[in-house]
This record gives structure tokens, C-alpha cells and sequence, in this order.
């Protein structure tokens, strides 16, 4: 910064700049979980013989697909500054019931923050009411591995993570462990491994912030 200042360049802070295009990813995300959109393209692609062939195996397989919608089901939200207090909002307007967990929370994040959405009493409580669960906390010592085994056991089976903040923030063994042990139902994020990005019920895309 001290160079550049030299240089006559301003550096700055701006955050909350990208908050529409990490809403965005995340509400993709919670489509692509809810309804297994990517198992399900991949099982299309895979489909070989003619039309008629085709028609019969779809018939056969797309009920593994079916999933579920998103009004009526729960979604936790830990953190609410910029990115937390929009995707709370949209996902109230998609008719989720919301709840929002943040000690921290600012007095002008409250007022833009629907009144719908209910405050949790710890993170542990969240866990416990939540369908799915999005997590928009910066990394640090309080925050690392907040997702983690115990956690994910107070989940209602079939409950869906998304981690569009920062990887650390999920146990990721803790995570395959409870998707194979068929608890966790899915799990999607934007920072790919070798541990996730193969698993079946894991959607991995890259880590991008892509905004006007």
C-alpha cells in the first residue's frame, strides 16, 4: 500500500461489492442440491442406445432425482453482513423460512435484514432447525472448522451445507463422512479437492466473484 500510495494509486476496501454474485451463487447452489440437477444432468449424458431406449431408461431412473422444493423448508444463515443479509431475504422471498445467526450483526445490517427471519440462540440451535445451512464468516480462529462432525449430527437427515466463504469453515472429512454415512444429503461449494470433487452428493464449482 505504502508503494503504491508513492505512486498515486488508491487502494481501498469495498466490501459488500460482490454480495449479489455470492447471493446468487448461493441460491444457485441450494437449487442444485434441492433438486440433484447436477446428478441428474450427469445420469442424461450418460444414456446410450436409440430415442426409444433412452425414453425407458429415463423412466426408470428419474425418480433416484426427484429431491425436494424449497418453500416450507428451513434455511440457516451463520454470519449477516452483506452477502448473509441477502441471501436471507431471497431466501424468505422463495418462501424459506429463515433463520439467522450473527452476535455481531450491525444496528444498519439489522434494518436491511427481513423481519421475517427469526434469530437463532446459538449455532447450535441452528443446526438443529435447519434443512440447509449457508455459512458467510470470514476465516479465524473462532471460525475454523465450524462446520464440523458434532455439528452436522444435529442436522435433520437430508440436510444440505453450502460454503461460499472460505474453505477451512468446513470440516471436509467430517462432511464426506456424513454423506456416506447417508445423514448429510449434499454438500456444495466453490473450493474443489480430491476429497470432494468426485463424491456423488458433493457439487464442487471454482472459487470465482464475479459481479457488475
Amino acid at each position: 500500500m505504502a508503494e503504491l500510495s508513492k505512486r498515486g494509486v488508491p487502494v481501498f476496501n469495498a466490501p459488500g461489492a460482490n454480495a449479489n454474485a455470492v447471493k446468487e451463487l448461493v441460491l444457485a447452489g441450494l437449487f442444485l442440491a434441492a433438486r440433484n440437477i447436477c446428478q441428474a444432468w450427469s445420469f442424461a449424458r450418460s444414456l446410450n442406445g436409440d430415442d426409444h431406449a433412452i425414453d425407458e431408461a429415463v423412466e426408470k431412473g428419474k425418480k433416484k432425482f426427484v429431491g425436494f422444493e424449497l418453500p416450507g423448508r428451513t434455511l440457516g444463515v451463520i454470519g449477516l453482513g452483506a452477502i448473509g443479509v441477502e441471501v436471507a431475504n431471497s431466501a424468505e422471498a422463495l418462501g424459506m423460512k429463515v433463520l439467522g445467526y450473527d452476535p455481531q450483526i450491525t444496528v444498519h445490517r439489522a434494518w436491511q435484514l427481513s423481519s421475517g427471519v427469526e434469530q437463532a440462540l446459538s449455532l447450535d440451535d441452528l443446526f438443529a432447525r435447519a434443512d440447509a445451512i449457508s455459512v458467510h464468516v470470514p476465516l479465524n480462529s473462532d471460525t475454523r472448522g465450524l462446520v464440523n462432525a458434532a455439528r452436522l449430527n444435529l442436522m435433520r437427515k437430508g440436510g444440505v451445507i453450502l460454503n461460499f466463504a472460505r474453505a477451512p469453515i468446513v470440516e471436509d472429512a467430517a462432511v464426506v463422512a456424513s454423506l456416506n454415512a447417508g445423514h448429510l444429503g449434499a454438500y456444495v461449494c466453490d473450493f474443489p479437492n480430491n476429497i470432494l470433487k468426485d463424491h456423488a452428493r458433493v457439487v464442487t464449482l471454482p472459487h470465482w466473484r464475479l459481479h457488475r
